[in-house]
């Protein structure tokens, strides 16, 4: 995608100059345009880069916070998808899934992959992830929730403490290690503050009850947008039309690497944070 996008301005006339991080840091007054990547952005001149959950979609964004995208505000209409949804969904959902099979033998369980600061409440979530955890085994009083770590998170001696205390409060509630996707695939939906496993787990089927913002909450439970009671309540009503929202979210609403039209959309979403391009 950085090629693709060096091309699309190099061919506009512009030149291009690929800073390291350290060169980028404390430049917010520097000459010309930037663009970070999965970076915070420090006015107009600056936007984001930043993978849409899974290569090779990408987002060029005026911040590199998901839940200000433009497309969290946007209403999803799925009537308007007419066509191109199926073959999305044929070609990119045994791409994302693999050949993993569903894990066994495990009942009716609610999957909960966790992020970072267990015991945080940041400002974009409705609660901390432990209070998400006890909130899930509340409001369904008959599955088990089996939750996963994040790999690449550090986890303090508190948080693990925190975990080890819901677990002997709460006997449906387990920790498990390994691969997530064997979850993913045999749970009867997802709870999770805003993790893109819910991305995935919309191309096996499953729901999801979102407690943080997020920019693919609009065919999910979020207790954010709707409050803890109806959150949940969506996951009894049917399911939504999983294919044709991931083609909006991630065709229609991202640029795909090796697209035909990749350059012209890069250089119209530049054009539309207001970059002379």
């Amino acid at each position: 995608m950085l090629n693709q996008v060096t091309d699309a301005v190099q061919a506009a006339g512009w030149q291009v100059n690929i800073a390291s991080l350290e060169d980028t840091e404390g430049r917010p007054k520097a000459a010309g345009y930037h663009l970070v990547l999965n970076l915070p952005v420090w006015g107009p001149r600056c936007l984001s880069l930043r993978k849409t959950y899974r290569d090779p979609f990408w987002k060029i964004e005026h911040t590199n916070d998901r839940w200000d995208y433009e497309i969290a505000s946007m209403s999803f209409d799925p009537a308007a998808i007419k066509a191109g949804f199926n073959g999305f969904m044929g070609y990119w959902r045994p791409r994302f899934l693999g050949d993993a099979p569903p894990a066994q033998g495990l009942g009716p369980f609610i999957f909960a992959p966790l992020q970072g600061r267990l015991t945080d409440r940041r400002h974009f979530q409705a609660l901390s992830p432990i209070d998400m955890l006890r909130a899930t085994l509340k409001a369904d009083p008959d599955r088990r929730l089996i939750a996963t770590l994040h790999p690449r998170e550090v986890y303090s001696a508190s948080e693990r403490l925190a975990l080890d205390q819901l677990a002997d409060d709460e006997p449906r509630f387990t920790l498990a290690t390994g691969d997530s996707l064997p979850l993913v695939k045999a749970c009867d939906y997802i709870v999770t503050q805003n993790s893109s496993v819910a991305v995935t787990g919309y191309f096996a089927g499953k729901q999801a009850v979102l407690f943080g913002q997020i920019d693919f909450h609009h065919i999910a439970g979020s207790v954010p947008r709707d409050g803890l009671e109806a959150a949940f309540a969506r996951m009894r009503q049917p399911p939504p039309d999983f294919a044709r929202y991931l083609y909006w979210l991630l065709e229609l609403n991202a640029i795909r690497t090796w697209d035909a039209a990749a350059q012209d959309k890069i250089r119209a979403r530049l054009a539309h944070f207001g970059w002379p391009i």
